[in-house]
C-alpha cells in the first residue's frame, strides 16, 4: 500500500510540476478556498488561534480574511513542493537570499550558526536557498511511508544539505556547528513538555529551547529567519545574530536568548500574518495526558448555574491544570474562582459572545442556544449539563479516573 500511495503521489506531482507558477498558484488558491469552507476542524482551529492572537485588535472579518489567505498560502506550499526540483540548477529563479547581511558574512567565514524559523510562506525554501551556497543541516521528522520519505529527502537535500531526525538533532547539530555549517530549525510548533514558554501575541506558548541551548553549548549565534512570498517568488532574510553570553549560567542565558528569538519571530509573523500556518495548535497547553482526545483542549468556556459549587471548578482545574478557563457566573452567585477569566451575567442572551477562542464549552447552566452558538464559532465540543461524576467520566480516560477523582 505504501508503494501504491507513493506512485499516485509521484504521478500527481509530475503533472503539477509542469504547470507554470501563475497557474499552479491559481489552482492552489482555489483549493485553499474550498478547504477553508469545507474543512471545518482546520477552519475552527485557524479562527480560534487568530482570536487568541489578535482578540479585539482585529475585527472578525479581518481575522477571517487572514485565515482564508493562510489556507491558500498553505496549499501553495503543498503544491509547490512538486516543482521545487526545478531549482536544482538555478535556485535564484524562485528564491533570493538577503544580500550584504551580517549572517551571510558569518557563513562566508565558516562560522556555525543556528537558523531558527517558522511555518511562514514556503518553509522548504530557506534550507534549499541557503544550501545552494553554504553547507548545512536541518531537523526534519520522518514519515511512515519509506518510499515517499526517500523522495521528500531527495528534494530537501538536492543542494547538498542534510536532514537529520529529531532524535539525532542535538548530536548532529553540534557536529555541524563545530564544522562551521548552519543548522536549520523550524521551531514554531507547540512543545508542551518544555520548561520554556513565551507570551506569543500575549498568550503563553510552550516552545522548545533547543535553538538557544545549542547556541550556548557551541558558542554559535542564533538568527531568526523570515521567508516572504512576493508574487511567485520568495525572499529570505534574517535577524541580527543573537550571540550567547557565556559568562552567564546556562539556565539564565538560554531563556533570555529564546525570548529575543521569539520576539523577532513574533514581529515576523505580524508582518505577514496571512503567510503563517494558523491551523496548527500553537497554544496547546498539554501533551498526551489523562484527558480523552476529543476533549483535549486549552481554551475552555464554563457556563455555571446558581447550583454550581467550587467543587466543580476545582475538579475542572484538576483535569485541565494548564488550560485557560473563562467562567460565566450568574450575577449575585457567590463562588470562589481561584484562577481564570470571570464574566457575570443576568440573562441567557448575555452568554452569546462572538468569541472564537473557546475550543470546548462545558455548559452547567443548561443553555442549548449557547452550546449551538459556540459550536458555530471555534468550539469543537459543547457538553450539556452533567453531574460531577458523569462529567469527570466523560472527560477523563477510564484508566485515569481513580487518580483524577481523588
Amino acid at each position: 500500500m505504501y508503494f501504491i500511495n507513493f506512485l499516485l503521489f509521484r504521478l500527481f506531482g509530475l503533472l503539477i510540476s509542469w504547470l507554470p507558477s501563475p497557474l499552479l498558484h491559481f489552482i492552489a488558491r482555489s483549493a485553499g478556498l474550498l478547504a477553508f469552507y469545507f474543512h471545518r476542524p482546520f477552519r475552527k482551529k485557524a479562527l480560534s488561534n487568530l482570536a487568541i492572537a489578535y482578540g479585539e485588535t482585529r475585527s472578525e472579518e479581518e481575522r477571517k480574511k487572514i485565515a482564508l489567505a493562510s489556507f491558500q498560502s498553505l496549499m501553495i506550499t503543498c503544491l509547490e513542493f512538486f516543482a521545487l526540483k526545478k531549482s536544482r540548477r538555478d535556485v535564484g529563479h524562485f528564491a533570493t537570499l538577503e544580500e550584504n547581511s551580517e549572517v551571510r558574512d558569518l557563513l562566508n567565514q565558516k562560522q556555525g550558526l543556528i537558523f531558527f524559523t517558522g511555518h511562514q510562506a514556503n518553509w522548504e525554501v530557506p534550507f534549499l536557498a541557503i544550501t545552494a551556497e553554504f553547507p548545512g543541516v536541518a531537523i526534519g521528522r520522518p514519515i511512515k511511508n519509506p518510499w515517499l520519505y526517500r523522495y521528500i529527502l531527495s528534494v530537501r537535500e538536492m543542494h547538498g544539505g542534510k536532514i537529520v531526525m529529531p532524535k539525532n538533532a542535538i548530536r548532529e547539530g553540534m557536529k555541524a556547528l563545530r564544522r562551521g555549517e548552519f543548522l536549520g530549525i523550524v521551531g514554531d510548533q507547540a512543545y508542551p513538555s518544555s520548561s520554556y514558554s513565551y507570551p506569543l501575541f500575549g498568550t503563553r506558548a510552550w516552545t522548545a529551547s533547543t535553538p538557544a541551548l545549542l547556541a550556548y553549548k557551541t558558542g554559535s549565534p542564533l538568527v531568526v529567519g523570515h521567508t516572504e512570498r512576493i508574487g511567485h517568488k520568495y525572499h529570505v532574510s534574517a535577524s541580527p545574530p543573537i550571540w550567547p553570553n557565556l559568562s552567564r549560567p546556562l539556565k539564565e542565558e538560554v531563556p533570555e536568548m529564546m525570548d529575543q528569538a521569539m520576539r523577532y519571530l513574533e514581529k515576523s509573523i505580524a508582518k505577514k500574518p496571512e503567510q503563517w500556518m494558523w491551523v496548527h495548535d500553537r497554544w496547546k497547553q498539554a501533551g498526551v495526558n489523562h484527558v480523552k482526545r476529543p476533549y483535549r483542549h486549552s481554551f475552555i468556556l464554563v457556563l455555571l448555574s446558581r447550583d454550581s459549587s467550587k467543587i466543580v471548578v476545582d475538579r475542572l482545574r484538576q483535569i485541565y491544570p494548564q488550560s485557560f478557563f473563562t467562567y460565566f457566573i450568574p450575577e449575585g452567585h457567590s463562588i470562589e474562582i481561584p484562577e481564570g477569566e470571570v464574566i457575570p451575567f443576568k440573562e441567557e442572551r448575555e452568554l452569546l459572545l462572538r468569541d472564537y477562542r473557546f475550543q470546548l464549552v462545558i455548559d452547567l447552566y443548561g443553555s442549548k442556544r449557547a452550546r449551538k452558538h459556540y459550536c458555530k464559532l471555534g468550539a469543537f465540543k459543547a457538553l450539556p449539563p452533567l453531574d460531577l461524576e458523569t462529567l469527570t467520566k466523560t472527560l477523563v480516560k477510564p484508566e485515569c479516573l481513580t487518580t483524577v477523582s481523588m
